[in-house]
């Protein structure tokens, strides 16, 4: 009997281990019935904030803002030069032979002046100083104009990436060189130097495109390939495969980079989701009921 009784529990452990595996193989079934639809699973990864901007491949020698900074501070400096001296030719006479009027107008100019020197210094410690600093072989720099409600996030050795639009597909490293000093008062933007590598040599003075800049300390996030996310309206949404079907899930959105994106809410880590053809899904969700 107590033989009979082992051999009862074996044949049932063996039972329930192929209703399991027929369960998951079922399940995996179900989802492969939808034509064009592949699934993965929502991962995880160190995420960090991204300011984004436009960016500007220098030339070799000085941008023109530093040639203008330049001459702008050498004016501004003679105008300060001769304004100090009408100041203290005019404080003894003020009030006697000289009017009060023309010592105010004379420190005004000089006050002036002072401020004008001062915007051409911070311009040119925006592009690194008097020489601009000196490029290694292979590296460009390259100027991202940063809204002004990010410059207190941009330091020295900001982590960066510049994407040219003649190189749609490549992506160049490189670092913040200066934290910004200045914001142009016509653009709302700061100028942000960047070192970026060229190995290929593929740079040109005067591309443009577009820069990724790091900032903020990394945290570890839910991330999907973006073209996991649909949008129904504005309202984003991620396909999970749930019991045999695909359910729709509202997800807020955060970082995206390197074709993957950041789920800040709304599927968790492991989550089986749709991360092709969930476009189709969408649209299929959209028609009306059929009536039997």
């Amino acid at each position: 009997m107590r033989r009979l009784g082992l051999v009862a529990l074996t044949a049932l452990a063996l039972a329930c281990g192929r209703s399991t595996e027929e369960a998951h193989q079922a399940a995996a079934a179900g989802e492969r019935e939808v034509p064009g639809i592949e699934t993965g699973v929502a991962a995880t990864a160190a995420v960090r904030d991204v300011i984004r901007a436009f960016g500007t491949v220098l030339a070799e020698g000085e941008p023109a803002e530093v040639r203008d900074a330049r001459t702008a501070l050498a004016e501004a400096e003679a105008r300060r030069t001769l304004a100090a001296q009408q100041v203290r030719r005019l404080e003894p006479l003020a009030g006697g032979v000289a009017p009060l009027k023309e010592l105010d107008a004379a420190r005004a100019e000089e006050a002036s002046a002072a401020a004008a020197a001062e915007r051409a210094r911070k311009v040119l410690a925006a592009f690194g100083g008097d020489a601009g600093g000196v490029l290694g072989r292979n590296q460009h720099w390259v100027v991202a104009r940063v809204m002004q409600i990010d410059v207190a996030r941009v330091g020295p050795r900001t982590e960066a990436r510049f994407v040219a639009d003649a190189f749609p597909g490549e992506r160049f490293a490189g670092s913040v060189d200066v934290a910004p000093t200045y914001v142009d008062a016509a653009t709302q933007t700061a100028p942000v130097r960047i070192r970026v590598e060229d190995a290929n040599g593929h740079l040109r003075p005067g591309m443009t495109g577009s820069v990724a800049l790091e900032v903020g300390s990394a945290r570890e996030s839910v991330v999907v390939p973006t073209g996991a996310v649909v949008y129904d309206n504005a309202q984003p949404l991620v396909f999970v495969a749930e019991d045999g079907h695909y359910a729709p899930h509202q997800v807020e959105l955060g970082t995206a980079r390197d074709g993957q994106i950041e789920i800040s809410s709304g599927i968790a880590a492991g989550a089986r989701i749709v991360v092709t053809g969930a476009a189709s899904l969408l649209s299929a969700s959209r028609l009306p009921a059929s009536e039997e």
